[in-house]
């Protein structure tokens, strides 16, 4: 046979003896082969004289294509995806590997357990950036770390480089190739796990992934969308009502991820003087400024459909969908607080930034879908709502956001007054000192921590405002009639709803807002329904109800406010030239943060230890006390017909407990805003150079901490502080349901003892905590010697005096069990504060050392006046001489304990 004669293709047979070509023919017959069957099962005639022994042949190198996926589903989107049976393949082509992810985890359906609610984003302000990666034979799934860069071609490029690494979270087997060389992996162990670590929050279980499965998985060009049916499983010893069995308990998890595309987005700095949602960047070519960190505001991508227009539409507005689920009663206010925030866009130069839509009743889109912003109506027994959004983490552009409204927080609205039991356990600002706060962080999980001090807390709020002002509008020994109800539910709707759009636009809190004007204006709905009730909406405000006799104005706040305007300026407005082109005009809007109406001030400075009396939740006015004042007089306006008030004939008297429970935390709360004012100093963030700026920090008059004392004596620590109706206590029955998610009353009757001692407590934990304390001793330095100044013992001199103000008149007269000369409720008192003073004394505290001799001092002079009322001629009754004698016996022991701590 002559070789030069083939084509080149059978030359290759002929000397490697394999088919290349099978119409291939060498001069002399070839012998006939037997037919194979084909991968397609048809007959294939192979040349025997071409046929090389199977023990010879390559070993492929991977399973067949149509062997791994056979019977399985193509699902078309952003990447392929194969479905078979409980198995999830993905099909990743070259181009799919080493670009951004991101990747937003939601849980669809929950178990009405905070935070294991439906509806909840997971990613806790930090949502993941994945990558695929190819490693040899493996493809890993890697999770970027974004929090720190530096400039390209850089050493400090480098010194990053080697500085901080990625997280590879799966490494994953090439289970096979596709027809068109695209890498086939299973990523069912990806989301058949806990990816989400929800096991760290739901403490006990673990995944189960015999129990769970796919409940479903879709595909869409620029996202997939994949929700897992995750059961968790237990030993079963801890249970929840919505459970029936926590032995498997089942959450739906769904997974949103999309490709990160570069978009031109151009990030935008932050200023601390606008309160915005941060996404902040360590970058390490940044040398100039006192620190590495690059802070941006989280915003959408608003661009002018005509750019040289001073007003345009933009070129893809934010389209919020009102979700099927929601009532058609709710839909209108919903609407209409969304659409309120157009009047702020509109200033800042855009004109119908935001539509709103309503979801067809046949959609079958995911609300999850990061390519659609919902308005969603969830059932999780929370009474909540809340904004979050989901954004990029190296720029701050917001992608999605989905508003929650939890039907139970409407049915807690109309009903509160009737099931809703206050938490009395803890003032509305939070813990009482550092180590207080310190000892509750650390039982959050860490990735937690920022997110659980910034969550919104506005609807748990509202729904204590709903009741009292369901309580206060009443007339007189009826209930609130139902068309002032509706009234207070859908402005409170609104309210809620503009509250948690704002969040959803990149603003945080602004608790200094309500402090914007004075309670008379606030009561002129002429200037309230122009301005809001408060600066911003974005503060947390309670129901404006004014005592009787005074003038009343709107109940809620349902316009944005000059804050809220400004805020969305400092935001949205263009400006040409770039970043550093717009620097300048950013830091002339910031700059206005003097004005009375643009004070911001957030979560951070709201806590009952932090210093700024004017920084509190559902407090209103300019002047904290006189709010209190205020909210006092229509408690006790409120109290007398309480119970005919709320109870209808045929009903039991169980109303009338939650009722007084609702105006006792609303006292309470009162309290705590006078509280502050004691040891206060006013917070500004004004930079040099703005006009009329102020110093960071300015103490509070001195004049202005007396009041606040002096109204605290009279409402918390006076003989006359909580005197309430005898006759009403025999009223206040508990519930007498007893089954699931229904807790009865430890006690059928009312603690009334237990009950106030607590709220006084509250109060002297406040005015008596170290940050307290120690403000007052700094303030002193923080004053020239010949200014008044409100001292530490000043404050321990007059508590002294007004708790135990009957030891200094008790020197005759004559008293029984029955008509004690100290009553039940100052005996309590008495003993709770010198408890306080005793800790004091011992150095058990954190307060300045100053503040332990004075609180020595205070103890040794108050023995002195008990042991004088003992030895005194009133004939005292057996309560008040027992409750002395005690008293003094353990005054001398705390003082001379302290004296062997001082000279051991």
């Amino acid at each position: 046979m002559n070789v030069r004669s083939l084509p080149l293709a059978c030359v290759a047979v002929f000397l490697f003896g394999f088919v290349v070509d099978a119409n291939c023919r060498a001069d002399k017959p070839e012998a006939k082969a037997e037919p194979q069957p084909s991968a397609a099962g048809t007959a294939a005639a192979t040349p025997a004289a071409t046929t090389t022994p199977a023990a010879t042949q390559p070993k492929p190198k991977y399973p067949p294509f149509a062997d791994v996926l056979a019977d399985s589903q193509a699902i078309e989107g952003l990447i392929k995806l194969h479905r078979k049976d409980m198995k999830l393949f993905g099909e990743l082509s070259p181009g799919d590997l080493n670009k951004d992810l991101i990747v937003v985890i939601a849980i669809a359906r929950g178990i009405a357990e905070k935070p294991l609610l439906g509806g909840m984003s997971w990613g806790f302000g930090n949502d993941w950036v994945w990558q695929f990666r190819k490693t040899d034979d493996r493809i890993q799934i890697v999770r970027r770390n974004v929090r720190f860069r530096a400039a390209k071609g850089t050493p400090q490029e480098k010194a990053v480089h080697f500085a901080y690494t990625d997280s590879v979270l799966f490494s994953l087997p090439i289970a096979t190739m596709s027809p068109s060389g695209n890498y086939v992996v299973d990523l069912t162990p990806v989301f058949m796990s806990d990816l989400p670590q929800i096991s760290t929050v739901l403490q006990g279980f673990i995944f189960a992934a015999d129990r769970s499965n796919w409940a479903s998985v879709k595909g869409f060009k620029d996202n997939i969308e994949v929700q897992v049916a995750a059961t968790y499983a237990s030993p079963g010893l801890k249970s929840f009502d919505t459970v029936p069995d926590s032995r498997g308990v089942t959450l739906y998890i769904h997974y949103s991820i999309s490709r990160l595309v570069e978009t031109g987005y151009q990030p935008r700095l932050a200023d601390d003087r606008v309160g915005h949602f941060l996404t902040v960047i360590k970058d390490y070519s940044k040398i100039s400024d006192d620190d590495q960190f690059v802070r941006y505001i989280n915003r959408w991508d608003l661009r002018k459909a005509e750019p040289a227009a001073a007003v345009s539409p933009p070129v893809t507005p934010i389209i919020f969908w009102i979700e099927k689920t929601v009532p058609y009663q709710y839909r209108a206010p919903v609407r209409a607080g969304i659409l309120e925030w157009n009047k702020a866009f509109e200033k800042a130069g855009f004109v119908n930034a935001i539509e709103v839509r309503q979801q067809p009743d046949d959609a079958t889109w995911d609300p999850e879908d990061i390519n659609y912003n919902t308005f969603r109506w969830i059932t999780s027994s929370a009474g909540l709502a809340m904004g979050p959004s989901r954004v990029n983490p190296t720029t701050g552009q917001i992608l999605d956001a989905d508003i929650l409204f939890d039907a139970d927080f409407i049915r807690h609205w109309r009903e509160v007054y009737e099931i809703n039991v206050p938490e009395t356990g803890e003032p509305s600002g939070g813990p009482l000192g550092v180590e207080h706060y310190l000892e509750g962080m650390e039982r959050i999980p860490p990735y937690l921590r920022h997110n659980h001090s910034t969550l919104c807390d506005c609807p748990r709020g509202m729904t204590q405002q709903l009741a009292f002002g369901a309580m206060a509008l009443a007339p007189g020994d009826k209930p609130i009639p139902k068309e002032l109800l509706d009234k207070l539910i859908m402005d409170g709707v609104k309210a809620i709803t503009i509250h948690e759009v704002g969040h959803t636009l990149g603003l945080r809190h602004n608790f200094i807002a309500s402090a914007f004007l004075t309670i008379d204006e606030i009561n002129d709905p002429e200037k309230t329904r122009a301005t809001g009730l408060a600066a911003s909406v974005m503060d947390y405000l309670p129901v404006n109800i004014s005592p009787k006799g005074k003038k009343q104005g709107d109940y809620f706040s349902t316009v944005v406010g000059p804050y809220d305007y400004w805020a969305i300026e400092y935001a949205y407005k263009p400006f040409p030239g770039g970043t550093q082109g717009e620097l300048p005009e950013l830091a002339k809007i910031a700059s206005r943060d003097t004005e009375p109406a643009l004070q911001f001030a957030t979560d951070e400075d709201a806590g009952i230890f932090d210093p700024d009396p004017l920084v509190n939740r559902f407090d209103l006015g300019k002047d904290p006390v006189e709010f209190a004042r205020r909210r006092v007089e229509l408690i006790n306006q409120i109290l007398p017909g309480l119970v005919d008030q709320i109870v209808e004939p045929g009903e039991g008297y169980q109303r009338a407990r939650r009722a007084f429970d609702v105006l006792l935390n609303e006292h309470a709360r009162a309290m705590t805003f006078a509280a502050r004012f004691i040891g206060g100093l006013y917070v500004h963030r004004d930079h040099k150079g703005d006009p009329n700026a102020r110093p960071p920090l300015a103490v509070v008059e001195p004049q202005k901490q007396r009041e606040a004392l002096d109204f605290l004596e009279q409402q918390v620590f006076g003989p006359e502080a909580y005197q309430f109706p005898t006759k009403l206590y025999n009223y206040l029955a508990p519930t007498f349901w007893r089954h699931w998610g229904m807790e009865g009353a430890i006690r059928a009757d009312f603690p009334i003892h237990e009950t106030v001692l607590h709220a006084q407590e509250m109060v002297l934990i406040q005015l008596l905590s170290s940050n307290t304390l120690g403000r007052l001793i700094d303030s002193e330095m923080k004053v020239p010697a010949e200014q008044d100044v409100f001292t530490a013992a000043e404050l321990l001199r007059r508590l002294t005096a007004s708790i135990f103000r009957e030891t200094e008149k008790l020197q005759e007269g004559k008293f029984t069990d029955r008509t004690p000369a100290i009553s039940s409720l100052r005996r309590g008192l008495q003993q709770a504060y010198f408890q306080r003073l005793s800790e004091l004394a011992m150095g058990n505290t954190f307060a300045p050392t100053d503040c332990q001799t004075v609180a020595y001092a205070e103890l040794e002079a108050l023995e002195g006046r008990v042991k004088q009322v003992l030895a005194g001629k009133a004939e005292l009754d057996t309560y008040t001489r027992s409750h002395l004698t005690e008293l003094a016996a353990r005054i001398r022991k705390v003082l001379d304990a302290r004296l062997q701590l001082k000279h051991p």
